[in-house]
């Protein structure tokens, strides 16, 4: 990750998922936010986001919301729960600091588990509201699989854990959470999954990645769903990288080519 003038401004939002801690994705944002201001971006604001609640809020009623967003079709992304508040939060924020409707440059959404449900219907939502047509960029961190509009395929990274000591690409999924959900869909589509193998066929007509991501990358991390964002021992690799240098190369990586 090295320095450059690249150039731009940029709003960056992080969505927790289940249950979150309020300061669970604090330090990644916190790192994320540094990298995009050392590469010359500047970043109009960078704010941690919660469209399912934090952990103060029942589990049920926030188990039944990510559930009934992750099953809704890509025309539906408008009725989304989460991708909803995430709009509305998001407009608050620009509001807050005296931007525009579509102030603050290329909006970046990073969402961690069910907060990566809600950033692809926030992502849809906001696209579909500006004048200019732009998608926003997507970061699916550990994330249940859901429909991704075709529209916003191409702006979509999906990241998911793969065993510690294993390759980046094609590796076996070590987070149970990205094997919920679906990206499936009748007929045509990508021929290639996310995880980098042919495409299965349940039933005739069938794919199982036809509103898959563009995008993906395993991070071979130590531990799975909730030790991506982990800095200290034993989350550290034998080479010295941490969980989170480990996912935060892999979404710079990815953004760097997309901003």
């Amino acid at each position: 990750m090295t320095s450059g003038t690249a150039g731009g401004e940029v709003s960056l939002y992080l969505l927790g998922g289940l249950a979150t801690a309020p300061l669970f994705m604090e330090s990644f944002r916190s790192a994320l936010h540094g990298v995009l201001g050392r590469e010359g971006y500047e970043v109009a604001t960078s704010e941690l986001l919660f469209p399912y609640g934090n952990w103060s809020r029942g589990v049920v009623p926030q188990i039944w919301e990510i559930g009934r967003d992750m099953r809704r079709s890509p025309r539906k992304t408008g009725r989304s729960i989460g991708g909803r508040r995430t709009v509305a939060a998001i407009g608050e924020s620009r509001h807050r600091l005296g931007l525009s409707a579509s102030g603050g440059g290329r909006t970046i959404l990073v969402g961690h588990s069910g907060g990566g449900v809600a950033a692809v219907h926030a992502a849809m939502q906001l696209m579909e509201q500006s004048s200019k047509g732009r998608s926003p960029l997507v970061v699916m961190i550990g994330s249940p699989r859901c429909r991704i509009p075709v529209q916003l395929r191409q702006s979509v990274l999906y990241v998911y854990a793969t065993p510690a000591g294993t390759p980046s690409s094609g590796g076996r999924i070590a987070d149970m959470i990205c094997k919920l959900g679906t990206f499936g869909g009748w007929g045509g589509g990508s021929s290639v999954d996310f995880a980098g193998r042919a495409p299965r066929r349940s039933f005739p007509g069938w794919n199982h990645n036809k509103y898959g991501p563009a995008g993906a990358c395993g991070v071979p991390i130590v531990g799975w769903h909730p030790d991506y964002f982990r800095e200290q021992a034993p989350y550290v690799n034998g080479m010295g990288l941490s969980n989170q240098w480990l996912t935060l190369h892999a979404v710079w990586e990815w953004l760097r080519g997309k901003i």
